[in-house]
């Protein structure tokens, strides 16, 4: 909600306390031993003038604002017999509840067509602003500055080149006729080579130095003129801000009880912010005192006013509500286009230039590298065409074998699938070796005789287990035996035998070290496969935030920045204040005041991209107390507030 709306509902609110009043008092005291003829006139002027009141309220907080069209064409539905003066009912007589509702008809009216205007300013005001921060920006920068002079060239050596001579002196002798472009070409081309062949310092101020004074000069002249534009824009919408239904009388006549004090001071309200609104708009074209303009706004006011109890015939009298329907159509279809027409007539003539004027020079670089740059795509479009290819395919090789792959196996992992198992040796080769081993050491010992020919079962099952627990002790002892015989062994075979016992004894030992490592790997299987998965999906979500912050909206990524372009939008509406000139009784001066409104209005379009929930709420409560709080101090105590409030979204 901005700054205008909130201002809007507050006001229709205090209309409609007032429709309440009226209806309590008023319509209850209605005269019912009347004409039936004019007791039906009366039902159906009311029923009419509800109508009218009901489609002229806020119905929505986000727009509570109606189109100018939709006023005007609410306007002329009142009833026309109401609109003349002592013209309530047929027979003539002053009925204080359809006069009551005629002037509630007139003060929603009003109160639309405020905010259709306030809704007008500070769009112009914003928009001023935002051109006044680009000449500001052109300004601070000498490349700036130099890139403006070089866009706006041709023009100017156009309108040097076309410029119009009198045909006559002062004398009265007949001037030479103009020469025509082709001439004056050659005279330019003639003036820079007799420069660079003086070398003359004068000619190079006057030739190159003088177009960027003149582009600064240019530059600074249209951005006097937007500002000066701005602060009457911003003069209004504080002037009517606070001028234009205030407060104080609001209340007052919220609190009064009577349809006399009602009715009077509900007129008076309404006639002076009609005559208020259409004073600044017949004077706002005329910026010589922009300034110092609202005691003479509110002075031709207070004269417009008496005018128009003049043009009621009664001096004392309030005048008639037809008077202020006529200005508000008259400031709905003529007065407010036409200071629309101005202001954007002002931003066309001293805005920033045209898009074809500020991006001649790139446009003109790519016409004429066309077709150089066409022939080179068309010649190797072959190897573009591959290139895209290549880059296809190895985007889509990159996603299977490091994206779907490792996902398919991670799932097999977590489901327990065999074949996604990982495995350094055979799940049998381990057993196999080991009963090897085990029927190679004791064919070994039968053999040798070692074992008595009475052995039972259980000696060579405890052989066995003796084997399988690593102990070769009898192997080992006929090794060392036979090595002291070594040719006596090799002959006889034992000792070959031994070491090729030892030899299976090392690989079943390998065997046990690789089934540990195997054991440890399949007890971590998924965190390696989360481990095998993570490159690819680091790559492919990197490839897929940098294409999305090219081709998105980049929300996101601007975070920052809309918190960095939040707390300067804050820092502008607190530097307002500070710089402002308040009055003797501590009030800020229309201007200020008007200047402040704009501020806050883009402070809650910035906080609207920040803030969210219960804290955005609370920022649009602090705004509307800092708007609605005229004293300067209490305005700066506001802004302390919100400054370690908000400390989290600014710093």
């Amino acid at each position: 909600m901005s700054v205008v709306n909130d201002h809007i509902c507050r006001l229709d609110a205090q209309l409609d306390q007032v429709r309440q009043q009226i209806n309590d008092s008023n319509l209850a005291s209605l005269d019912i031993s009347k004409h039936k003829h004019d007791v039906d006139a009366a039902t159906k002027h009311i029923s009419d003038l509800e109508n009218v009141i009901g489609s002229l309220s806020v119905t929505s907080k986000s727009e509570p604002l109606l189109p100018p069209e939709h006023i005007v064409g609410f306007i002329s539905k009142l009833p026309c017999s109401l609109l003349e003066p002592h013209g309530l009912l047929p027979d003539g007589s002053t009925d204080s509840a359809l006069e009551e509702l005629m002037w509630l008809a007139v003060a929603k009216a009003t109160v639309q067509t405020l905010g259709v205007v306030l809704k007008s300013f500070l769009g112009q005001s914003l928009l001023l602003s935002d051109e006044i921060f680009y000449w500001d920006a052109i300004l601070d920068s000498y490349w700036y500055t130099c890139a403006y002079t070089l866009q706006t060239s041709p023009f100017r050596v156009w309108r040097r080149l076309t410029k119009s001579h009198p045909n006559v002196t002062g004398s009265g002798a007949r001037a030479r006729p103009p020469l025509p472009v082709s001439s004056r070409w050659a005279q330019i081309y003639e003036a820079i080579q007799r420069f660079f062949n003086t070398r003359n310092l004068h000619a190079l101020q006057e030739n190159v130095v003088s177009p960027f004074m003149a582009a600064r000069f240019e530059i600074g002249r249209n951005r006097e003129k937007l500002k000066t534009l701005k602060d009457l824009n911003a003069g209004g919408i504080g002037l009517l801000m606070k001028e234009c239904f205030p407060t104080p009388s609001n209340r007052d006549s919220c609190n009064r009880t009577g349809p006399i004090s009602i009715s009077n001071q509900l007129r008076g309200t309404v006639y002076r912010s009609v005559v208020l609104m259409e004073t600044f708009l017949q004077k706002l074209p005329s910026d010589s005192d922009a300034f110092d303009f609202g005691g003479s706004i509110l002075s031709a006011a207070n004269e417009g006013v008496a005018r128009l109890q003049t043009e009621s015939n009664n001096m004392c009298a309030p005048p008639a509500p037809r008077l202020a329907l006529k200005r508000l159509q008259d400031i709905l279809l003529r007065l407010l286009p036409a200071q629309k027409t101005l202001t954007f007539a002002t931003l066309k003539k001293h805005g920033r230039p045209a898009r074809l004027v500020r991006y001649w020079l790139p446009l003109s670089v790519m016409l004429l590298t066309a077709s150089t740059t066409l022939s080179i795509l068309t010649n190797h479009r072959h190897q573009l065409i591959q290139w895209v290819f290549n880059i296809g395919e190895t985007t889509i090789e990159f996603w299977n074998n490091w994206v779907l792959d490792p996902i398919q196996r991670l799932i097999g992992t977590i489901r327990h699938n065999e074949k996604s198992e990982i495995a350094l040796m055979s799940k049998n080769s381990l057993e196999a070796d080991r009963s090897s081993l085990e029927r190679m050491v004791i064919d070994f010992i039968l053999d040798r005789g070692e074992s008595k020919p009475g052995h039972s079962v259980l000696d060579i099952n405890s052989i066995a287990n003796k084997v399988r627990e690593g102990d070769l002790t009898p192997v080992l002892k006929a090794y060392e035996k036979d090595l002291r015989t070594p040719f006596v062994g090799t002959v006889r075979g034992d000792l070959v035998r031994a070491l090729l016992i030892q030899i299976q004894k090392t690989k079943v030992d390998v065997e046990i070290a690789i089934s540990g490592i195997d054991a440890l790997l399949k007890s971590q299987e998924l965190v390696f496969g989360f481990v095998g998965l993570t490159p690819g999906i680091l790559v492919s979500y990197a490839t897929l935030r940098w294409f999305g912050g090219i081709f998105g909206n980049r929300r996101g990524l601007r975070a920052g920045r809309q918190q960095d372009e939040l707390r300067h939008a804050l820092r502008n509406a607190h530097r307002t204040l500070i710089s402002s000139t308040s009055t003797i009784s501590g009030l800020l001066t229309y201007r200020d005041y008007g200047l402040l409104i704009c501020e806050t209005e883009v402070l809650l379009n910035k906080a609207g991209t920040v803030l969210k929930g219960v804290d955005l709420r609370a920022f649009r409560e602090d705004i509307s107390d800092l708007i609605n709080q005229r004293v300067v101090d209490r305005q700066l105590e506001i802004f302390g507030r919100m400054g370690w409030v908000y400390s989290k979204w600014i710093q």
